[in-house]
């Protein structure tokens, strides 16, 4: 069996791309080679001028399938639960890539392989925003991605955030706009948020990040976490100095080195 949505604004160029069926877009080697290994692929597309990323995997967790079953949903590959996670959001006003086409594959009702495509988003990821600029500059930088993360998490969406996975444009000191454009994820729909789920999972996704050298200053915390508890919805009562205390506590434990010098 075989699902598959195409955007219609996008309909006409993937058709003229040889890109408008599942077979082709999953046999075809378009466009840049960007990433590799044994589960999946990433390349990079230029189709009439306009630039698209296609993710596709090539494999997918039997006990995925298993798990969605058994909380009386469908079973969906990554690439087709990371597109119903963009249109959640998208529905709660956060800026997402736009996804221009989707399919997967299933044997049995179990997902074995699938694809997405979404479009360019212009300007750079987070990350490369924060490295180049002014000292000065970065705590504006972490109080826009607290924001972005109270957001999320008020929201029930508690999937890994890192700077990389988000594209920024604007003004590195004064206002940014940020998109989201990686929600792999094993569970697209939002959560029950409760003040203890949220904290848990902040930390949880801090100390996974400093692990991935994602390494902040005590400042640039503290504006951090300012703009992720006023981002929060008045029910989430979280304290701002009480969570950046939490958050040092987790980073500066024996044998880490998630802070700088």
């Amino acid at each position: 069996m075989i699902r598959l949505q195409i955007n219609p604004a996008f309909a006409d160029l993937l058709q003229s791309s040889n890109l408008s069926s599942y077979t082709q877009i999953m046999q075809a080697s378009p466009g840049t080679l960007v990433e590799e290994n044994n589960l999946r692929d990433v390349r990079r597309l230029n189709l009439d001028g306009i630039k698209f990323y296609l993710k596709r995997t090539r494999a997918e967790k039997f006990s995925s399938a298993v798990e969605s079953y058994c909380r009386g949903r469908l079973a969906h590959s990554r690439p087709f639960k990371e597109m119903m996670q963009f249109r959640w959001l998208q529905q709660l006003d956060f800026n997402v890539a736009e996804v221009v086409a989707v399919g997967e594959e299933l044997h049995f009702a179990v997902p074995v392989k699938g694809f997405i495509i979404t479009r360019e988003v212009p300007g750079q990821d987070l990350a490369q925003v924060y490295r180049a600029a002014e000292i000065t500059d970065r705590s504006n930088i972490m109080s826009h991605f607290g924001s972005l993360l109270g957001r999320l998490h008020s929201h029930g969406f508690f999937g890994s955030t890192r700077l990389k996975d988000i594209i920024s444009s604007g003004d590195p000191g004064g206002s940014l706009k940020l998109t989201l454009i990686d929600r792999e994820t094993r569970n697209p729909y939002p959560k029950h948020a409760t003040r203890e789920k949220i904290i848990a999972r902040l930390l949880f996704n801090i100390r996974r990040q400093a692990q991935q050298g994602e390494v902040f200053t005590i400042s640039e915390w503290e504006s951090f976490t300012d703009s992720y508890c006023r981002s929060l919805t008045d029910k989430l009562d979280i304290d701002a100095r009480d969570l950046t205390r939490a958050i040092l506590a987790r980073l500066e434990r024996p044998g880490n080195k998630y802070l700088p010098e």
